[in-house]
């Protein structure tokens, strides 16, 4: 008797993954703005968050596009 190690392989339509990653790029810039306008709560996230919005905070107040 052959032993399953429980994997199954299975395919996601390409329309769904598109669609998933195009959620998850709109809640990236959701949170960024998010953090942007209330630097207290990007303090709360942590290290990984304030180092994610400081370079953008700074391109902010240099008026970089």
């Amino acid at each position: 008797m052959s032993e399953s190690d429980g994997r199954t392989r299975t395919m996601i339509p390409q329309e769904l993954m598109l669609s998933r990653l195009a959620r998850s790029d709109e809640m990236r810039e959701f949170f960024i703005q998010m953090w942007l306008q209330n630097p207290a709560l990007a303090r709360q996230g942590g290290a990984r968050v304030q180092s994610l919005v400081s370079p953008l905070a700074q391109v902010d107040a240099e008026g970089i596009p």
